[in-house]
């Protein structure tokens, strides 16, 4: 009964629903510590403040903030949370860095979008793809609307807070990461784009995975741990886990 009480209890609701074209948001909070999973595209601000309003909340009460990865429609509304820790994978951030800067290179983002995504030409519609990050990118990259470098702590080498897990997922991206949160009775998956959607992956306006057989692997092992599921781009549903406890991450 002991073990039971003392567990850490994290209570998880959503702020922006997923959708095909935006990613969802989440609050995560103890009661003392606030933290918002993922903070959307800039056009989103205003119904990402609203959303903490209804909660009676303003972005100075959020204490920390965790990207799951760095695609633009995940980071770009950091700046909000001035005063937040950042929680992210490194990796995910370097690669994301790097991949934006070639895709502004004029003459050769073509060839060297290829080091971020080899995979690309097994797809149909390849060149739309490429042209259609390359103009997403252009017009939302800003590394200011991430938040001061000072903020970050690399979920590679720092701890998440009691009751926080981080899965690392790379099928989507380097690096990318879910995380798992206990509420003392169910498991809330917070996917990101690990898992899309519940059954439409295909019309997620989102670029396509790294790897994909990788890719195809995480969204089978978030379906597994089952519980509540947040996906990156689609509403909640739950899950019936079809892993035993000796077999989740660590």
């Amino acid at each position: 009964m002991k073990e039971q009480t003392d567990r850490h209890v994290w209570r998880t609701e959503v702020l922006l629903e997923g959708s095909l074209r935006g990613a969802s948001s989440v609050l995560v909070s103890d009661g003392r510590t606030r933290i918002v999973v993922d903070t959307g595209l800039p056009h989103e601000e205003s119904w990402l403040v609203a959303a903490l309003a209804r909660k009676g909340l303003k972005a100075s009460d959020i204490s920390i903030v965790v990207n799951t990865h760095f695609h633009v429609d995940h980071v770009l509304n950091n700046r909000l949370f001035s005063h937040s820790l950042i929680y992210a994978p490194q990796e995910s951030y370097d690669w994301a860095k790097s991949l934006y800067a070639d895709l502004r290179v004029e003459n050769d983002w073509e060839k060297l979008v290829l080091k971020y995504y080899p995979e690309v030409m097994d797809y149909e519609k390849a060149p739309s793809y490429m042209g259609a990050l390359r103009k997403f990118a252009l017009r939302w990259w800003d590394e200011a609307r991430l938040g001061s470098p000072s903020r970050f702590r690399w979920m590679e080498t720092q701890p998440l807070p009691d009751g926080l897990e981080s899965v690392i997922t790379s099928g989507h991206v380097p690096g990318h990461a879910s995380l798992l949160i206990s509420d003392g009775q169910e498991r809330m998956v917070v996917a990101g784009d690990a898992l899309l959607s519940r059954e439409h992956d295909d019309q997620v306006l989102t670029m396509i995975p790294v790897n994909k057989e990788k890719y195809q692997r995480d969204r089978e092992r978030i379906l597994a741990l089952g519980g509540r599921i947040v996906p990156g781009h689609d509403a909640e549903f739950h899950q019936q886990a079809t892993v035993s406890n000796s077999s989740e991450p660590a």
